[in-house]
């Protein structure tokens, strides 16, 4: 009788342990078939960004960005560049340093510094309205054109329609502003 019991106790703990080995068995499976996705996904995740102001959706991923994300932040950086006046320059200027390539950062700072001093010297203010945005994403460009309107003390010079080239770097979800230069126009 006894040994009967004992039987039936080692046939129940040996079900138990292979059900038990089952599940762990699963779930192994099921770690590795997750891992696998997880390497199959890198690289692959594209990350939503809210800029300053939306007009269009857009979308980034580690290595690219929508054409619309670029248009937006181009905006962005020309209206922070350009809308300038004695009172907002510092601010204007510590915003859009946020944004600038290391590389880049010195070499700007000094020139925004130096503008700044001229334009509280001289009492100038500039005003600057994107009326179009041509954007190169294979060399992370743009071109905006726009009206810039400068007023010295009290007298406002003409509406200039000027063109912008704003070079950009991209690494780890991060757009990065290299270069901001005036382009003449093809006539």
């Amino acid at each position: 009788m006894k040994i009967q019991i004992q039987k039936s106790l080692l046939q129940y703990v040996i079900r138990r342990r292979n059900g038990y080995l089952v599940v762990a068995c699963g779930s192994l499976l099921l770690n590795v078939l997750l891992g696998i996705g997880i390497i199959l996904m890198v690289g692959r995740e594209k990350v939503i960004l809210v800029p300053p102001k939306i007009t269009d959706t857009f979308w980034v991923s580690n290595n690219n960005v929508s054409s619309e994300y670029l248009s937006e932040m181009s905006s962005f950086f020309t209206l922070l560049r350009f809308n300038i006046a004695p009172n907002n320059n510092e601010n204007q200027r510590e915003i859009l340093l946020r944004y600038i390539s290391p590389e880049y950062y010195e070499l700007l700072k000094i020139e925004l510094i130096n503008e700044a001093e001229r334009m509280t010297k001289e009492h100038i203010i500039t005003a600057f309205y994107p009326v179009d945005i041509k954007i190169d994403l294979r060399h992370l460009e743009a071109l905006v054109t726009g009206d810039l309107i400068t007023t010295i003390g009290a007298n406002q010079l003409p509406v200039k329609r000027t063109i912008y080239k704003i070079s950009y770097s991209y690494n780890n979800y991060r757009l990065l502003v290299k270069k901001v230069i005036e382009v003449k126009p093809h006539v």
